[in-house]
């Protein structure tokens, strides 16, 4: 007991150094535990998922693993025998700025002549600016992001045929196309671009283009028009039309032409001094005169493209 009173403050300290130790090997046995639990947990759901999958029918049998890889090498056989029916993705490391630039020129001034040769009417892009066919923000770079090349050589084609469907069908006037956007520069304008993006099938691979074209034609020319999408080597899948009363109005009528006929019409039925198909139906000048009157039409018609990427270099597994 002296050693103690002598010591006291000795002692006291080792009591505490103890009292602590003891707490720290309660707390570290305490985690322990609740890990050795949780890892208890853990290893038994594994183990309900095994159990799952061995009593499943099938279950993941060595016959029915062969099995599934023939089902997916007769699947890769299948995509790959209808890829000739659908247009392709430009592969990527094909394309370059200036091939790019050429290309875009080059179908802008070809789809601008195509459409007067046929006596179709553009949009109109300012005073002495040509119709861009959405892409006015291309036509003004000289640099593009590498990875946006694809999809705009894509659209671009696409845009492409589906314009010369449209003024091979004869319709009147062409309105707007709208596509989805690419990249950040496909910001104006705004009319150009919809709201939706491009998808893609996880499966096959194959891309979906969405677009909306919207164009004034009579009910002969909106028939030509689906008649030619259904006859395109593209596959266009038509998702809806919409279909409104047109208004062309006269802008600089031909001498002779009647009221409301406008320069494109006139001289598409011969009025005004070009000779070519008899002129549209008019209205009927006297009560009982037995004539078509057939009114202008607004269609606007929702269109995807699907295309699918290009095959697999030779060595490597679709």
């Amino acid at each position: 007991m002296p050693w103690i009173k002598r010591n006291l403050l000795f002692v006291v300290g080792l009591a505490v150094a103890v009292a602590l130790l003891g707490f720290g090997i309660f707390f570290y046995l305490l985690g322990n535990q609740s890990a050795a639990a949780a890892v208890d947990e853990e290893l038994n759901s594994k183990n309900g998922e095994y159990s799952t999958l061995v009593e499943s029918k099938p279950a993941p049998s060595q016959e029915n693993i062969t099995e599934a890889r023939q089902q997916q090498k007769k699947l890769i056989a299948f995509r790959e025998g209808l890829r000739p029916q659908f247009g392709a993705l430009p592969p990527q490391d094909s394309l370059d700025d200036a091939g790019f630039k050429n290309l875009l020129d080059l179908t802008v001034d070809q789809l601008a002549k195509e459409a007067d040769r046929n006596g179709v009417r553009l949009p109109k892009n300012g005073e002495n600016s040509r119709y861009a066919f959405t892409f006015d923000t291309q036509v003004k770079q000289l640099e593009f992001n590498q990875k946006s090349l694809s999809p705009l050589t894509a659209q671009l084609l696409d845009i492409q045929d589906l314009c010369r469907n449209l003024f091979e069908a004869k319709i009147h006037t062409l309105e707007s196309i709208r596509r989805t956007p690419v990249s950040t520069n496909d910001i104006t304008p705004t009319g150009n671009y919809l709201a939706k993006k491009v998808t893609t099938n996880s499966v096959t691979g194959a891309a979906i283009f969405p677009y909306e074209v919207t164009f004034q034609c009579f009910s002969s020319e909106l028939a030509n028009v689906l008649a030619s999408l259904a006859n395109s080597e593209a596959v266009y899948i038509v998702k809806s039309i919409n279909v409104e009363r047109g208004s062309i109005e006269s802008e600089s009528p031909a001498a002779g032409a009647p009221s409301g006929m406008n320069q494109v019409l006139a001289n598409r039925y011969g009025i005004g001094g070009r000779s070519g198909a008899p002129p549209p139906p008019v209205a009927a000048t006297r009560p009982g005169e037995p004539i078509l009157d057939d009114k202008p039409l607004r269609v606007t018609v929702n269109i995807d493209v699907i295309k699918v990427p290009p095959p697999a270099p030779a060595g490597k597994k679709g």
